[in-house]
């Protein structure tokens, strides 16, 4: 049959959360008795699929889209009636519930065969995950490196810094009142992120790539760090003193809130997510033009063109690398890859033509080993890949 994978993909997703009606169990039953292949898939999403306790996380996807997606490209109709429509849904989604397995539920093999997990073959090589390590530049240009070990220093002012367990935080009860201000930066590299509690007690959390400038002690009406790459904040609350992160292309200004900045230099957009409170958000180059972001939205700023669209946003994606996740939803090869190679600190080379449009869904545990990243996106059948040492090579 021309569209057996999805049929299939759609009837295990009924079956696993009990949607099937007499006839298609029956219809099932009558598949897994005469193919022992699909039998091994259903037993292995059985065993690594809690799928019922993860319905509610479909909630932060962009369900309906991938729904049209896979309307369009089986169906070729109209929305039908409820229950197919429920149904589809969790199809659609069916390959984020199982964590990081089964993307091709969505997409399947241009040859229309299915594979699991162990056709694919092992990596010779392979690469550990990035782990919670960064260097601190100090205000007289000492670098520190940080792990998860602890740590206790102290600034010229008199601020202390400790930390232990991938965090680093500063307090200044007893530090100078002299008016000099002194800045440290916390450098946080390819294969890295850090927890950083700042001395009014804000929390900044860094992904791979990023660096942060800021005091050791806010002084004055204002408080005021520099972002280069992506932090996500947690901002102490201070009417008298808003909080503000200056990017190359926005300054995002509130008084005490959570919210997500993405701001790499090699990416086309700066990108603000709100999640509590409110957020205003300047353009650097047009200092008079600004916008407002309450909960649940996102301000997008076009670098080449300074121009800022704010729409709704996806909270849970923006702060998935905060959570220890990465997570895909309807995007391309290049951007997933982009993010691989920070978090893995590997290079990545292309081979061969890609359809630019082919976009992927998915969950994967950022904990995990590099080839186990790359089954997931193997598992479509429109890529490969090959690891060689901390390289990357990506073919069709």
């Amino acid at each position: 049959m021309k569209n057996e994978p999805y049929d299939f993909a759609e009837l295990i997703s009924g079956y696993l959360c009990n949607e099937l009606s007499k006839e298609e169990e029956v219809h099932l039953m009558q598949i897994l008795e005469n193919d022992e292949h699909k039998r091994e898939i259903l037993e292995y999403y059985k065993k690594t699929a809690p799928v019922q306790d993860r319905i509610n996380y479909m909630n932060s996807l962009d369900i309906d889209a991938a729904c049209n997606k896979l309307r369009q490209r089986y169906y070729n109709s109209k929305p039908g009636n409820n229950r197919r429509y429920s149904i589809l849904k969790y199809v659609a989604v069916f390959a984020i519930m199982v964590s990081s397995v089964g993307v091709w539920l969505i997409f399947g093999k241009r040859d229309n065969k299915m594979i699991t997990p162990s056709a694919i073959n092992k990596s010779i090589n392979d690469v550990l995950p990035g782990s919670s390590v960064a260097v601190l530049v100090l205000s007289d240009g000492k670098k520190v490196t940080l792990d998860t070990g602890k740590v206790a220093l102290k600034e010229k002012d008199g601020t202390q810094l400790s930390g232990n367990q991938g965090g680093l935080a500063y307090s200044n009860n007893d530090a100078s009142d002299k008016e000099e201000i002194l800045y440290n930066t916390l450098i946080v590299p390819r294969g890295g992120t850090y927890n950083l509690r700042l001395p009014d007690g804000t929390n900044v959390w860094l992904n791979a790539m990023s660096e942060l400038r800021f005091p050791v002690k806010f002084c004055g009406n204002e408080r005021k760090v520099e972002l280069i790459g992506e932090g996500y904040f947690e901002v102490a609350k201070n009417k008298n003193a808003p909080f503000k992160v200056l990017t190359r292309h926005q300054e995002i200004e509130v008084k005490g809130t959570h919210f997500n900045v993405n701001s790499y230099a090699n990416e086309n957009y700066d990108r603000t997510t709100l999640l509590e409170g409110s957020v205003k958000i300047l353009s650097p180059s047009v200092p008079a033009k600004f916008c407002m972001l309450s909960p649940g939205e996102q301000a997008e700023t076009n670098k080449r063109t300074g121009e800022m669209l704010v729409a709704k946003g996806n909270m849970k994606e923006a702060i998935a690398w905060k959570n220890g996740y990465f997570l895909f939803n309807d995007e391309k090869l290049e951007s997933i890859m982009a993010k691989v190679s920070r978090w893995y600190d590997v290079e990545v080379v292309y081979e061969g033509e890609f359809d630019e449009k082919r976009s992927f869904l998915g969950q994967v545990e950022r904990s995990r080993k590099l080839s186990s990243l790359l089954k997931v996106l193997e598992l479509t059948g429109n890529v490969h890949f090959k690891i060689s040492g901390r390289r990357i090579v990506v073919m069709p």
